[in-house]
């Protein structure tokens, strides 16, 4: 029964984020018929918010829907969906590519969003892009460590601060690969 739950949030987020892609096109199309006036940084800030935006709704869906949503401290202050239940799928993975997955896959998505909302926002300025990149990596990461002794909630994760450098290099690649190839 797990691996039918499993296929429909996988086949739905599937849904969700081709729906983002076509509405992405259609921006993309509005915007490409007058091109020549348009400044290539703000076509360049638009792909960096947009695909932030999907990296960002990639992680709440693997949050939502495969971990246990009675323990999920966002529902301490907001009342929780009635049809979350019956989308959502619990269980304990039992190896470790699942338990990376479920577990530290959306801290490291959140974390790409953030860097690339940063790097939207301070695209020309290096100086002020350094300042807050390092500065969001540090409160992100202190939150995480501030786990151990039972200042904030959670459970501490050294794979969380892992994955939180990972996906900082993964984002200056894209930057490298991308933006300074003028690729977009």
């Amino acid at each position: 029964m797990h691996f039918i739950y499993c296929f429909f949030n996988i086949f739905c987020l599937f849904v969700v984020l081709a729906l983002c892609i076509e509405m992405y096109i259609c921006i993309m199309k509005k915007y490409s018929t007058s091109d020549a006036g348009i400044n290539p940084h703000i076509k360049t800030r638009m792909v960096y918010c947009f695909a932030a935006l999907l990296v960002f709704i990639g992680g709440v869906a693997i949050y939502l829907f495969f971990r246990d949503t009675g323990s999920l401290v966002l529902f301490n202050f907001l009342p929780r969906p009635l049809f979350l239940e019956s989308l959502s799928v619990s269980f304990r993975p039992q190896t470790m590519p699942g338990y990376l997955f479920i577990y530290n896959l959306p801290h490291g998505l959140w974390c790409l969003s953030g860097l690339m909302v940063i790097r939207a926002i301070w695209l020309e300025d290096i100086k002020w892009r350094a300042i807050y990149g390092g500065t969001f990596l540090v409160i992100i990461s202190v939150l995480e460590i501030s786990q151990i002794s039972q200042a904030r909630n959670g459970t501490f994760d050294v794979l969380d601060i892992v994955f939180y450098v990972f996906f900082a290099f993964v984002e200056s690649m894209i930057y490298i690969k991308f933006i300074r190839r003028g690729i977009l």
